[in-house]
């Protein structure tokens, strides 16, 4: 409410169009209440309004699958250049630094909440972070404006709940500059995550990139583990996890897959001499059996395959093609070009750089015995294959779409 009030303050000086979001988790009985008292304030300020119905169900790890949803349903509304703004102030950040230290989280996660970062298409920012809670309240009672008290907010079994209301209290007494060292704290862990963000240059793992050289030492590699999942808004793993996991991209032999789990459904794999970051919730499962077609696409035609965890789109231009595509593909060979010996399906996917949890889960794309396409690579020979011939290969969530190939 601070920020609604403030932002309604700039916006009659500067005109901007401000839509504000509300997220509906489906567990409160007060929720049809709250989200009735946003719209209302909303609209009195002239603003739009848009409303996201979670439906999310208690139980482990409700705090960061609420977080996630929320984030997502918001992300998928942002339009590029689009800002994004979150009412996080000093104390979420002092919480957040103590729930990281107890994660064991490094000096990523001691950076704390950024002020400001991508967000989708847009960028977001906490414009309140250097304020207390105490001084957002104050701003609230000089200019008498209501404000909704979650009563969840009261229940020690959150981490974040206990350290608010149990834990820092305790620590304050004790040792009462307690929270400004943590915030000293962070700011150094802040300015050595930007040194190693700046040493790592084009080494350094962001936001719609998943995969990186690997670092040419054992602490870059760390860093760049720390760095994926910041990017992606995860917490990274232990320090004894990315010890190990360093430890065995140093060790282990080309032929192995070093990998550390971000939860349940990343990971980061080391495959040749790159890190990736794997996300099988959004790569799907693996074919367990091969799915082909012919198609014969006319001059200037488009046309969409969908498959189980994916789609493919196909255009041509002024001339037909005849192609031959595969998803799932097991025991076949192919050339790379017309010239080129026959190879096995192993021996492309290391010559083009495929990695091998890829193979069964994207589309391969041959003219003939001739292969021309796997996924997103394009692997044809300059001048032998017509490149009016075009495709892109996105993956889709399971439960968004059928295949419709046999």
């Amino acid at each position: 409410m601070a920020l609604l009030a403030l932002v309604a303050d700039f916006s009659k000086r500067v005109r901007r169009e401000v839509i504000i979001h509300h997220c509906d988790h489906g567990v409160a009985a007060e929720s049809g209440y709250w989200l009735q008292f946003v719209k209302t304030e909303t609209e009195r300020r002239g603003f739009a309004f848009l409303a996201h119905h979670l439906n999310l169900e208690l139980g482990p790890e409700f705090e960061a699958r609420a977080r996630s949803a929320r984030y997502d349903a918001v992300m998928s509304e942002v339009e590029q250049g689009d800002v994004v703004m979150t009412a996080h102030h000093r104390d979420d950040q002092v919480e957040t630094l103590l729930i990281r230290l107890s994660q064991g989280s490094g000096l990523v996660g001691l950076a704390g909440i950024p002020v400001t970062r991508p967000f989708g298409l847009g960028v977001l920012i906490r414009p309140l972070l250097s304020l207390s809670r105490q001084q957002l309240k104050q701003v609230l009672l000089a200019r008498n404006l209501r404000y909704v008290v979650d009563p969840s907010n009261q229940d020690p079994s959150y981490l974040r709940n206990y350290i608010r209301l149990q834990f820092l209290p305790a620590l304050s007494r004790v040792a009462p500059a307690a929270r400004g060292q943590l915030l000293q704290l962070s700011k150094v862990a802040t300015e050595l995550v930007f040194r190693a963000g700046e040493t790592l240059g084009e080494h350094l793992p962001v936001l719609g990139i998943d995969s990186v050289a690997v670092a040419s030492t054992p602490s870059l590699i760390a860093w760049q583990v720390r760095f994926f999942t910041q990017a992606h808004g995860r917490y990274a793993p232990s320090a004894q996890q990315i010890s190990e996991f360093v430890r065995q991209c140093v060790d282990a032999a080309n032929d192995r897959l070093p990998e550390v789990l971000i939860g349940e459904d990343v990971a980061i794999r080391k495959w040749g001499n790159r890190l990736y970051w794997v996300d099988f919730k959004t790569l799907g499962e693996e074919a367990e059996s091969e799915i082909s077609s012919i198609e014969k696409i006319e001059p200037n035609q488009k046309c969409e395959l969908r498959f189980p965890n994916g789609v493919l789109s196909l255009s041509t231009g002024s001339a037909s093609e005849d192609v031959a595509i595969f998803w799932g593909v097991k025991g076949r060979s192919f050339r790379l070009g017309c010239k080129r010996p026959m190879q096995s399906l192993k021996q492309l996917a290391q010559t083009l750089g495929l990695p091998p949890w890829l193979r069964q889960r994207t589309p391969l794309i041959a003219i003939s015995d001739q292969i021309i396409g796997w996924g997103a690579i394009d692997c044809r020979d300059e001048g032998l294959i017509p490149y009016s011939f075009q495709w892109q290969w996105r993956f889709v969530p399971r439960n968004t779409i059928d295949s419709n190939v046999s």
